[in-house]
């Protein structure tokens, strides 16, 4: 009778319990050295303040000085620590409780994003522990609200000065803080305005380097405020500029520059409808033997209701150049001048001199170039008899240069034969 086998799956039943055993002893290894204890620091925690009533009650205000964002330290499982963002923390301060110094100590608990399980298995070490805060009197201050606009209106159209209702708020706050506030600032969005502008917005604080101030422990009057802007109509005009007075003897006005030549205007329809260009025609000259400049405000040659539509560009910068007169001698010859109101029936001779030393003053560049016949020099004769007359020689009007003393000619009338 044959025996019956045994099945194969009871060979070597000794060795593989043994490799059962090996390979569970290298899974739990691999577990554990996969998920160690890792260290981890998270940063950006905001804490909380809790019963800051208790503060505030007693007339003061309170400054967040250390404390008010932190960091901690983690320390669990790399399958949980590695996870962890700031988002998966609370942190808490209470302020009712506060030390001599003004601080209190800052409790972090992971939140409910995390398992009560998972929480369980982490430290949690602040590295800020404490929350320091500066405790002052609440005071209050008056300043001026300020429009801002921004964007640009629309082609052809300018702002006009800005308004706001009410155009003061109260601050109230810490004296440190309150202290650096100058205004507060409204701003508003003018981009492609081409009516009149009303609307309500908010204010926040300003401190004298024009820096926002951006804290929680101040407060406002007036969270809002109502802002009126007008929209007005633009037109572009010529400017001219001229002087009063003479300079110093020997000087002259070479040249009055300026810059621009031109300005863009705003204003009420039928007020800038009248304005043609605007005339500056006091720059003072008296007496001046060197460079003039100065800056003139172009507002205030313009009619109630018009002003310059850009405030930035409002002035115009002139300079009056002027420079000392040249003396130059012109050489005449008797062939050199003209004569007029000759008689058909008399002869009419220049007997002497027979050259004359012209003197003519002006710019050396106006003058250098200047000829005897440039002069225009003529007699008049028409009222002259026989015999021998002395005749003033008269010269051409020129805006270059001036004839310097007078000059005369003997002229001897004979009748024609």
């Amino acid at each position: 009778m044959n025996e019956r086998k045994k099945p194969k799956i009871y060979d070597h039943l000794g060795l593989k319990f043994l490799a059962l055993v090996i390979s569970t002893f290298v899974w739990f290894v691999v577990m554990n050295v996969e998920d160690s204890t890792t260290i981890k620091t998270i940063t950006g925690i905001e804490v909380e303040m809790q019963n800051g009533d208790s503060i505030i009650e007693n007339g003061n205000v309170y400054d967040i000085t250390d404390g008010e964002v932190i960091s901690v330290v983690v320390q669990g499982p790399r399958s949980l620590v590695e996870n962890l963002s700031a988002s998966n923390f609370t942190a808490t301060a209470d302020l009712s409780h506060l030390s001599i110094t003004n601080s209190t100590t800052i409790k972090v608990v992971t939140n409910s994003s995390v398992k009560e399980s998972d929480a369980k298995k982490l430290t949690i070490t602040p590295v800020d522990e404490y929350v320091t805060l500066s405790i002052e009197q609440e005071v209050e201050k008056s300043v001026p609200v300020k429009v801002i606009t921004t964007g640009s209106v629309a082609e052809g159209y300018a702002l006009g000065a800005a308004t706001s209702t009410p155009n003061m708020v109260t601050v109230y706050g810490p004296g440190s803080v309150v202290s650096n506030i100058v205004e507060a600032r409204a701003v508003v969005d003018v981009n492609g305005s081409f009516n009149e502008i009303q609307t309500s917005v908010g204010v926040g604080c300003i401190d004298g380097y024009g820096a926002a101030i951006e804290k929680n422990n101040i407060s406002l009057s007036v969270e809002q405020v109502k802002v009126s802007i007008p929209v007005y109509q633009t037109k572009e005009i010529p400017i001219n500029v001229s002087t009063v007075g003479n300079p110093h003897e020997g000087f002259g006005v070479f040249a009055v520059n300026y810059e621009p030549s031109t300005i863009v205007i705003a204003g009420e329809d039928d007020a800038l409808e009248n304005v043609e260009c605007i005339d500056v025609k006091d720059v003072l000259i008296t007496d001046a033997t060197d460079t003039i400049e100065k800056n003139i405000n172009l507002d205030e040659y313009l009619p109630s209701g018009v002003f310059v539509a850009n405030s930035d560009a409002s002035e115009v910068a002139i300079s009056v150049d002027i420079v000392p007169y040249s003396e130059v001698d012109i050489t005449l010859n008797k062939g050199d001048i003209g004569m007029e109101g000759m008689a058909d029936t008399l002869d009419y001779t220049i007997k002497g001199p027979e050259t004359l030393k012209v003197k003519i003053t002006g710019f050396e560049d106006n003058i250098k170039e200047v000829q005897a016949k440039d002069l225009g020099a003529s007699i008049s004769l028409g009222d002259k008899g026989l015999g021998d007359h002395e005749v003033e020689v008269t010269f051409k009007e020129s805006e270059l240069y001036q004839i310097k003393d007078s000059y005369k000619v003997n002229v001897e009338v004979k009748k024609k034969e």
